[in-house]
């Protein structure tokens, strides 16, 4: 393990996100390590963080293109005082988190696709995803990947219309122990939150962050597709789809823009 440049941004004791932060040059993912961590005891709180993934994945087992040395990811250690089925909605106030950390480097331009990605202009920048672990007691990884330096020609060429980076989109490079340590303490805020409040209070400020809202949109649940206009959020994080003037409940669900306007 090379020197750990995030052991800056160490703070509090466990409980707190990002009290211990385990660092690692290259990972196959940071969640498998951190799932590791978990099931040896880690601390709610405790985050792995690599340079660089060679199996980086998001939702579906979608590979996550992980280049090294100029991104954020991150695998954070949940021992969350809520009920199981309430998990979904850890992914959703970790978006906020992490809009509200983007927020600070390109005000304006976060914006979150439900159920749990970052985009900037029409583009996607990062994602979150909550794995449940098995055992007596609730525990969770919760997986995030942003690019923060990713430069336009490092894009592979299919991604190049559908992915992009804060520096790409502002011109200015990220300070990323910086970036994380803001990160870190909004989602540590925000996951108190649910576990104090639930996930009620976060949602008109996820939906704030909202780029479907009033979008035509299909979603495809693993068995059916549904396909209407996006009306938000309901309290609990379910997706509102207007389908022949009916108002349907989503709860989980691959979401497609029908069309897309920056």
């Amino acid at each position: 393990m090379n020197e750990n440049p995030y052991r800056a941004i160490e703070h509090g004791g466990p409980g707190t996100v990002g009290w211990r932060i385990h660092y690692y040059a290259e990972v196959g993912s940071t969640q498998q390590i951190a799932e590791t961590l978990a099931l040896d005891g880690a601390a709610h709180g405790s985050v792995v963080i690599a340079e660089s993934q060679a199996a980086g994945h998001g939702r579906l087992g979608r590979q996550w293109f992980s280049p090294a040395g100029v991104n954020l990811y991150a695998s954070v250690i949940l021992r969350p005082a809520i009920a199981a089925v309430d998990v979904p909605v850890l992914s959703l106030a970790a978006g906020v988190a992490l809009a509200e950390a983007v927020e600070t480097l390109a005000p304006g331009l976060a914006g979150l696709k439900w159920p749990n990605d970052l985009w900037i202009r029409g583009k996607k920048a990062g994602g979150m995803i909550a794995q449940l672990l098995g055992g007596s007691t609730l525990c969770v990884v919760l997986g995030i990947g942003v690019n923060l330096n990713l430069e336009a020609n490092q894009v592979p060429p299919d991604l190049r219309a559908i992915a992009t980076s804060i520096l790409i989109e502002t011109g200015k490079p990220v300070d990323r122990v910086k970036f994380a340590a803001t990160f870190f303490a909004r989602l540590d805020e925000r996951i108190r939150q649910v576990q104090q409040t639930g996930f009620a209070p976060i949602a008109p400020v996820w939906d704030r962050y909202s780029i479907l809202k009033g979008k035509q949109v299909t979603v495809f649940d693993g068995q059916t597709r549904h396909s209407g206009t996006v009306q938000g959020i309901d309290r609990s994080g379910a997706l509102l789809l207007v389908e022949d003037g009916e108002t349907r409940r989503v709860v989980a669900g691959d979401v497609t823009i029908e069309k897309f306007e920056r």
